[in-house]
């Protein structure tokens, strides 16, 4: 760790035992517990929000989320003598949740749900309400539907393309058209009433769940266990004097709030879907399987599985790669953009039987 880094810590009261080296982050063993301290380049409000969020999951009885360690000084951030700012938060024994495991996939979902019937009636100032709304998605649909036809027009242009390209313009128009249905479709759903009554309601969405911020909460012993090792570390030190617990609990941690906003809760809900469906080639058992487990804790109405379904209907994966393809090295082909393109071309049509069996339930 850096000088300047042990500098900050300084500002804490807790005790370090050991230190791990983790991805753009320390793990720290604490007299206090297990924390996770890295530096911070965000705005003070937004980590401000962020620890509202956090805090009144707390106090309703969500325990485990990883709050902000407070200074001496009693901020959420602290900072060296040279202006680098950094934060600490409690941390978790545990492991990212596995996609491939319908158990722990449906454990999410019902943790998510969980958090979503929580997360509501925060008590929010003018301005924090206005610079924290979810994106607008009719805008957002507009204007990723623009940025295909710009990169469809650029593709034709060309004399010569490459493997990538010759493919991408194959697979165009199908996506293309999804994107335009799934913009119609929107216009015509109840996304407005619903986003109206999320901001008068405040529900709070997480903004990023996905599975490097669910762990799956272990012990300690198997967190040392030699077929174990935590999430993201890159060294592993030996135990010092800290407790070991031999008791082992099956529940969830939930973390790194940084893109918590108020608006459509279902948001959540359909990326995790979407992530999940991608890496399980889009089978209807998962996808039934997810939202029967969400609903069971948090009903969804008909409206909000009408937005899920035009969520899943936009091509996001499609655009994605289009947008990376546009804003990289055109002239290089890259084989893991072509791979996923690939990938979702070769997917397309289960994900297309499984919104097929989506509609039939709206």
């Amino acid at each position: 760790m850096e000088d300047r880094s042990q500098e900050a810590l300084k500002q804490y009261r807790l005790k370090i035992y050991n230190i791990y080296k983790a991805r753009g982050a320390y793990i720290l063993e604490t007299d206090c517990g297990l924390k996770l301290y890295r530096c911070f380049e965000g705005s003070k409000n937004r980590a401000i929000f962020e620890n509202m969020v956090k805090e009144y999951l707390f106090l309703h009885g969500y325990d485990n989320v990883d709050l902000f360690v407070r200074t001496i000084d009693d901020e959420i951030i602290s900072e060296d003598s040279a202006g680098c700012r950094y934060i600490m938060k409690n941390w978790f024994w545990g492991e990212e949740c596995n996609l491939k495991d319908m158990l722990q996939i449906d454990m999410a979902c019902t943790n998510l749900a969980r958090i979503h019937n929580l997360l509501k009636d925060m008590d929010l100032t003018r301005e924090q309400l206005e610079h924290n709304l979810q994106g607008s998605l009719t805008e957002t649909f507009e204007k990723r539907n623009r940025e295909l036809k710009r990169v469809k027009g650029y593709i034709r242009e060309k004399r010569q393309k490459n493997e990538f390209e010759i493919l991408y313009m194959n697979y165009f128009d199908t996506f293309f058209g999804q994107g335009i249905m799934a913009a119609r479709e929107l216009q015509s759903s109840s996304y407005d009433k619903l986003m109206a009554e999320a901001v008068r309601q405040r529900r709070i969405c997480h903004g990023n769940y996905n599975y490097h911020n669910i762990i799956m909460l272990k012990s300690k012993n198997e967190a040392f266990s030699k077929p174990y090792i935590p999430p993201g570390w890159v060294s592993r030190q030996p135990v010092s004097v800290t407790d070991v617990s031999s008791s082992y609990n099956q529940m969830i941690a939930t973390t790194n709030f940084e893109k918590s906003n108020i608006g459509l809760q279902i948001y959540d809900l359909y990326q995790f879907i979407r992530k999940v469906m991608e890496k399980n080639d889009w089978d209807i058992i998962y996808g039934s399987s997810m939202i029967e487990a969400y609903d069971r804790v948090k009903p969804i109405s008909k409206e909000e599985m009408g937005i899920l379904y035009v969520l899943l209907l936009y091509p996001e994966k499609f655009w994605k790669i289009t947008n990376y393809y546009y804003n990289g090295k055109k002239s290089w082909l890259s084989e893991r953009n072509l791979q996923k393109l690939c990938s979702i071309g070769e997917q397309n049509k289960k994900k297309e039987a499984f919104l097929n069996k989506l509609a039939s339930i709206i």
